[in-house]
């Protein structure tokens, strides 16, 4: 089997439950989270994946970084990225400095466009999109609880010249476990996965999980005219959904179980949240498209509220 030398910049669960996977399967990686108690208890313990998944993996303590000056010389040819959307813009000028010219990069994170960003740094034929349809919490340094996997995750390209590398990566992300096709139209999973996404200010702000906000009246209905929007917009767009998509989107979420969504972890630590590149940006095209978004408004409005500093912290 070829071994491919991966980064992962971001341990949470996005990247932590794709490293545990990768490194059970064989592959070498590097490792790079700046929660410095974190990463010690990796180098103590491995890194632990429970509930959906049981894993535990060891990683070589020089691979295993607390910033990303430490990829200098790491000879990584794959890096994933998988920090919140907010902080692209910030890491992607560090990551430049010190990955070598021809490095792929994947961006596994939430939020509309993610991959343009990457690609004015590293250009298109480097910069690939990763739609995943897994999800997980941090339950405690070195471990995350694994809360659903709805396979395959999608992996996209930017130009047809990365098609080839896209599809050999797709084939070895799946064969350590974590199914994953290779996708020609990239942008039509991403605006799914964003539309479904776009829930996630409902549940931080009335502090429920995603069952429990599909399964309450109210929340529900607000949930519904929430990816009505989304769809409209996407339609607008030149995204082509089947008639029934908001019934297909309903019942994904139905089968979401109690997980709680990262926003909420951004709003309680008081990290600016991925908003702007989820709801915000169906705000922005609707603006375009000449498509009124009133119920993503207020919920942008509101999140944007809760990132205000806290009295108790002034």
């Amino acid at each position: 089997m070829e071994k491919y030398k991966f980064g992962i910049i971001g341990i949470g669960p996005t990247g932590g439950i794709m490293a545990a996977h990768l490194a059970h399967a064989g592959h070498e990686l590097v490792l790079i989270d700046k929660i410095k108690s974190h990463i010690d208890e990796i180098k103590k313990n491995g890194l632990t994946i429970t509930n959906f998944k049981e894993l535990n993996v060891d990683f070589s303590p020089e691979n295993l970084c607390y910033s990303i000056e430490e990829l200098q010389n790491k000879e990584v040819n794959t890096l994933f990225i998988a920090v919140k959307a907010s902080y692209l813009e910030k890491i992607l000028p560090q990551i430049k400095k010190v990955v070598k010219p021809g490095t792929t990069l994947i961006s596994l994170q939430n939020g509309f466009d993610t991959e343009e960003l990457i690609a004015e740094f590293f250009g298109f034929e480097n910069s690939l999109r990763m739609i995943v349809n897994y999800a997980g919490n941090m339950i405690a340094n070195g471990t995350i609880r694994m809360s659903f996997f709805n396979p395959p995750n999608y992996l996209g390209v930017l130009t047809v010249k990365a098609e080839e590398k896209a599809k050999k990566l797709a084939e070895i992300i799946t064969k350590a476990g974590l199914e994953t096709l290779f996708t020609s139209d990239i942008k039509k999973y991403e605006w799914k996965k964003c539309i479904l996404n776009t829930i996630s200010p409902i549940c931080v702000i009335t502090r429920t999980t995603m069952k429990q906000t599909m399964a309450f009246k109210d929340t529900r209905k607000l949930a519904r005219e929430i990816l009505r929007e989304g769809i409209e917009v996407a339609r607008a767009r030149g995204i082509d959904f089947k008639p029934d998509f908001i019934e297909s989107c309903m019942n994904y979420l139905d089968k979401a179980g109690h997980h709680r969504v990262s926003m909420e972890a951004d709003i309680k630590s008081g990290n600016p949240s991925e908003i702007e590149f989820l709801n915000g940006k169906i705000i922005e095209y609707g603006k375009i498209e000449g498509i009124p978004t009133p119920y993503n408004n207020i919920f942008v409005s509101l999140i944007r509220g809760c990132e205000l500093p806290r009295l108790d912290k002034l």
